[in-house]
C-alpha cells in the first residue's frame, strides 16, 4: 500500500478496501458538517487549524459537526526503507513549511516501524463511543483526534503501541483499561473497518475532506488543503442547496 499525498492540493489519497460492505451512519441530524480525517494523514495535521475554525463557524451557523476516521493506510505494510522515511521527511518539511504546523524527525529514527493508521482510527472511533450522548458536536472528539496527531507528529511515538494512548486517555480523564479493553477487541476493529467503508460509500478519495450531512443524505464538498474562506463558502451554497442521496 503506497503512500501518495499531493503538494499542489493538500490531499492524501486512500486506496481501495478489500471489503465492499457499507456501513450506514442513522444518526439523526437536520444539518452537519462532517469532518473525514485520518490521525495519520499528514495534511490533515497541516489542516487541523483550519478544521477548529469550520467546526466554530458551523456551530456559530446552527450546524452540526462531526467526526468520521478515514482509513488512509489500514494495515500499512509499506517497508520501513530509507526510501521511505526520506518520502515522509521531504513531506513533512513541505507541509510545515506550507502550514507552520510542527513536526519531528524522530519518528524516522526507528529501525522499524509499520505506517499502519488503522489503531489510531480504532482509539477515535473507542473515544465516540465511550462519549456517546456526552459529547455535543463532537467537541472532545476532535481534541483527543488533535491530541494523537501531536503525540505521533509532534512528539515522534508510535500509535500502534496501546501504551502511547495512556497520557491521552488520562488528558480527556476515560479509564485508561476500560479503552485498552476496548482497543483489543475485535468488534472495535471490525466497526472501524466499517466506518471506513461509511466513507468510501460517500465517494471520499482523499483526506482531509469535508462533507454536509442532511439526515442521511450526505454530499462531499471539498478535500484537501481548503481555505477557510473557500470551505465555509462552499457550506453555506450546500446548506441552501436541496441534494439526493
Amino acid at each position: 500500500m503506497t503512500m501518495n499525498c499531493d503538494l499542489e492540493t493538500g490531499t492524501c489519497s486512500v486506496p481501495e478496501l478489500d471489503n465492499d460492505q457499507k456501513s450506514v451512519n442513522n444518526e439523526e441530524s437536520d444539518i452537519s458538517l462532517v469532518y473525514i480525517g485520518d490521525p495519520m494523514c499528514s495534511w490533515c495535521w497541516g489542516a487541523s487549524k483550519t478544521i477548529k475554525q469550520a467546526r466554530e463557524y458551523a456551530i456559530q451557523n446552527g450546524i452540526g459537526f462531526s467526526v468520521i476516521t478515514g482509513g488512509l493506510r489500514p494495515g500499512g505494510g509499506d517497508a520501513w526503507t530509507e526510501d521511505f522515511k526520506n518520502f515522509l521527511r521531504r513531506e513533512w518539511r513541505n507541509i510545515e513549511n506550507m502550514t507552520q504546523q510542527p513536526f519531528t524527525e524522530k519518528l524516522l529514527e526507528r529501525e522499524h516501524f509499520n505506517y499502519d493508521t488503522e489503531p489510531p482510527a480504532r482509539a477515535v472511533h473507542i473515544a465516540r463511543y465511550l462519549w456517546q450522548g456526552k459529547d455535543l458536536n463532537d467537541e472532545k472528539l476532535l481534541s483527543f483526534f488533535s491530541a494523537i496527531q501531536y503525540k505521533f507528529y509532534v512528539d515522534g511515538e508510535d500509535p500502534n503501541e496501546i501504551e502511547f494512548y495512556r497520557s491521552i486517555c488520562e488528558k480527556f480523564e476515560i479509564d485508561f483499561d476500560l479503552f485498552a479493553k476496548n482497543f483489543s477487541s475485535s468488534e472495535m476493529q471490525k466497526a472501524t473497518y466499517e466506518e471506513f467503508q461509511l466513507n468510501r460509500s460517500w465517494g471520499v478519495r482523499g483526506f482531509p475532506s469535508f462533507a454536509i450531512r442532511k439526515g442521511n443524505n450526505v454530499e462531499v464538498i471539498g478535500s484537501g488543503s481548503l481555505t477557510l474562506d473557500k470551505l465555509t463558502k462552499a457550506i453555506d451554497e450546500t446548506v441552501k442547496q436541496d441534494f439526493k442521496a
